[in-house]
C-alpha cells in the first residue's frame, strides 16, 4: 500500500493505490479567552433585549431604575454562569473531534478495499 502526501488549498489528501483520500481533520478545543469573549458578546445582546422588553412593558421613571439594576445584576451573574458552562463543555470530549470529509473518505476506502479483493481473485 503506497501512501503519499499532497497538500491542497482546501484539504490534505493521502493517496492510497493512486486514489486521493481526504485526510482526517479534527476541530481543536476553544480557549478560555474565546469563552469569555463569547460570554460577554452574548450578554450584551441578551441584556439589551431584556432591558428593551421591560422598558416597553413597565416604562416609568421608577421602573427604569429598577430595570437598569436588574439588567446589571442579570448580566454579570449570567455571564459568569455562561462562562462556567462553556468551560465544562470545553472539557467534554463528545462531539469535539469530528472528522471532516468522513463520508467521502469512507466511500473511497470501501472502493479501494473492493478493488484489492478483485485483484486477488484474478
Amino acid at each position: 500500500m503506497k501512501i503519499s502526501k499532497n497538500k491542497s488549498k482546501h484539504k490534505e489528501l493521502q493517496y492510497i493505490d493512486g486514489i486521493p483520500i481526504p485526510k482526517e481533520q479534527t476541530i481543536d478545543k476553544e480557549s478560555p479567552a474565546r469563552s469569555i469573549a463569547k460570554a460577554i458578546s452574548w450578554r450584551i445582546v441578551a441584556s439589551s433585549t431584556t432591558f428593551i422588553i421591560f422598558y416597553f412593558t413597565a416604562g416609568t421613571k421608577v421602573a427604569l431604575e429598577i430595570i437598569t439594576a436588574a439588567v446589571g445584576i442579570e448580566a454579570i451573574s449570567k455571564m459568569l454562569i455562561y462562562y462556567i458552562h462553556e468551560r465544562i463543555w470545553a472539557n467534554v470530549l463528545w462531539g469535539k473531534n469530528w472528522m471532516r470529509y468522513k463520508l467521502i473518505r469512507r466511500i473511497k476506502l470501501k472502493f479501494i478495499k473492493n478493488k484489492r479483493k478483485r485483484r486477488k481473485h484474478i
